[in-house]
């Protein structure tokens, strides 16, 4: 079967997501470091909540794409062994050498590890576990999600139930894990583990195999009214549920709050505020993204293309250059510090893009040693329909 063709959606999606990303790693600091009583805390809060959708909706839009480009192929042992090799080649090589990296400098600044033995083995520790530096959990995840892959491909294609139901059974599987997660296995490292976020995935899966399907029905308009009001709506009150859900608990009222709640909604609602709001955040933005594919000037398009483009290398070395940010100022008057925040999100977005850029260009061949697959420099002409494929294409 043609290689199907990727589709300029995606990319809008991942620009939108790595933006969100970068609005939280942004904003976290002035969560932590500004009094709760202060006529700008709510508005970190709300940054630093709303915008955790970025990690999650990338694992839908890779789900999404593995599954729109290898489930209509004849599965084989040649299809999964080059899924495999290309899985290696651009994602566990960069993982580890980010990792290597993230973990020198803090050893550097911040530890002093009695012997480079000892070094050694924390290093493997934290490298099996996503933990050398707190961002890499989402590449730590995705490989998880890499393995079973060709393994739920083959069920979805022998198993029409599966396949047609595998939205909610997604959902169903992660709230299992969660609920046998609390009452028995107490694993605290629970945001490593894939099964926390098999909504995204299932749900990405079955965008990815049903695609063109729902992209006919989405032209009957009073269809997609009902679709797109329910996403848009549900995603709104959820919004309102995380943010402030969290802004309770930051200033230290949840507690009084809580005692007039019932107790499994104590138990699970920040679980379920956060999936949920994750879930609908990541459909929404793919619904954005189909919308800004046609309404976007030229120009605009252009830009968030060349972002998602670039959206994993950017990913893996941001909290570099926030590391280094942050270091240079930390305190100073409101008006000092907090215009040093927005400062610190453009810089660190703008380095970040230039140098995934410039080592491409630079190392040419070998750059996917450090930054995965990457699509070359876009040439902006008005005909052109840009085209890209990154990483977490096929």
């Amino acid at each position: 079967m043609q290689k199907r063709v990727s589709l300029d959606e995606i990319q809008l999606a991942r620009a939108f997501a790595i933006i969100a990303v970068l609005v939280v790693h942004s904003s976290s600091s002035g969560v932590t470091s500004i009094p709760t009583d202060s006529l700008l805390f709510p508005v970190y809060n709300f940054l630093n909540i709303a915008g955790k959708l970025g990690t999650p909706t990338f694992i839908l839009l890779s789900s999404f794409v593995l599954f729109y480009n290898y489930y209509p192929k004849k599965t084989g042992a040649q299809l999964i062994k080059n899924f495999y090799i290309k899985r290696l080649k651009y994602i566990l090589i960069p993982y580890f050498v980010f990792s290597c990296m993230y973990f020198v400098l803090k050893w550097y600044f911040y530890y002093d590890y009695p012997s480079i033995g000892f070094a050694i083995e924390k290093f493997l520790y934290l490298f099996a576990l996503g933990k050398a530096h707190p961002h890499l959990y989402f590449v730590f995840i995705s490989v998880q999600l890499y393995l079973m892959f060709p393994f739920f491909m083959l069920l979805f294609k022998k198993f029409a139930f599966l396949r047609k139901h595998s939205w909610w059974i997604g959902i169903a599987l992660q709230w299992l894990w969660v609920y046998l997660n609390k009452e028995y296995f107490h694993i605290t490292l629970k945001g490593s583990i894939s099964f926390s976020y098999f909504s995204f995935y299932f749900v990405g899966a079955f965008l990815g195999m049903y695609y063109d399907t729902i992209r006919e029905k989405m032209k009957d308009s009073f269809f997609r009214f009902k679709m797109l009001a329910f996403i848009f709506f549900t995603y709104g009150a959820l919004v309102i549920l995380y943010t402030g859900y969290m802004y309770l608990v930051r200033i230290g009222v949840y507690q009084d709050v809580s005692k007039h709640l019932p107790l499994v909604v104590n138990q699970y609602l920040g679980e379920f505020a956060w999936a949920t709001h994750a879930l609908f955040a990541g459909l929404s933005l793919f619904v954005l993204a189909h919308w800004a594919n046609k309404r976007f000037s030229y120009n605009t398009k252009a830009t968030f293309m060349e972002i998602g483009a670039t959206s994993f290398g950017i990913y893996l070395i941001h909290p570099l250059f926030l590391m280094v940010m942050r270091k240079m100022v930390e305190g100073g008057s409101p008006i000092v510090y907090n215009g040093w925040q927005l400062f610190t999100f453009i810089a660190v977005s703008l380095i970040s893009w230039a140098v995934v850029r410039l080592t491409q260009k630079t190392l040419q061949n070998n750059y996917w040693i450090i930054f995965g697959k990457l699509p070359p420099v876009p040439r902006f002409k008005k005909e052109m329909r840009t085209k890209t494929e990154t990483t977490f294409s096929s």
